[in-house]
């Protein structure tokens, strides 16, 4: 299970001045996700608001497949994903977290490696949380974290994250280019199962 664990769980790693493009994406991900029938829980710590009300009128049955939850600091968001592993309805088949490297710590005179330590059990959680939702739906959940190049380098990364699901903002372009690696890994995962 740990392989397909880390198949499911992509890291996309990009530029402080391109945070707005990069949000785009992956809500494009997120809507574009949402024709598989499965639900998405994208963190995000501000409200998109450069989508027209019209595009949202267009897609409005599949906006009520997308739960916003915005939060600043990690032990906020640790909470929420610790509470998803309950849920029993609504489960989502894609969690989104967006701006990993800028959720606080909730005390900002914290050591670094209190804040390392808070961070990594955010990472821990949500893998576990993936593990746990896969299990209840017996299928794929899958994870997409975002951060900022250069951030987090006292981080272990690769504990969650393959390196193939390493990926730069560079190398993305549009959402189809994230759907498209998640499709090959889910391949992956179903024939490793079999």
């Amino acid at each position: 299970m740990e392989h397909a664990l880390r198949r499911s769980m992509l890291l996309i790693r990009g530029q402080p001045g391109k945070s707005d493009h990069l949000q785009d994406i992956l809500f494009d991900t997120a809507i574009k996700y949402t024709h598989t029938g499965f639900r998405v829980l994208f963190f995000t710590q501000k409200p998109l608001e450069r989508v027209s009300s019209s595009i949202r009128e267009q897609f409005s049955d599949l906006f009520k497949m997308i739960t916003f939850v915005y939060v600043e600091t990690l032990d906020a968001a640790l909470k929420r994903l610790l509470d998803l592993q309950r849920w029993t309805n609504c489960i989502p088949g894609l969690i989104i977290v967006e701006s990993f490297d800028l959720l606080a710590t909730s005390n900002p005179n914290d050591k670094q490696n209190k804040q390392d330590f808070q961070r990594v059990l955010f990472l821990a959680t949500l893998a576990d949380t993936v593990r746990t939702i896969s299990v209840n739906q017996k299928g794929t959940c899958n994870s997409i974290v975002s951060l900022n190049n250069g951030t987090l380098t006292t981080v272990p990364f690769e504990m969650y994250y393959r390196e193939h699901n390493v990926l730069d903002m560079d190398h993305i372009k549009e959402s189809s280019d994230i759907l498209s690696i998640m499709m090959e890994n889910e391949h992956s995962i179903e024939s490793n199962l079999a």
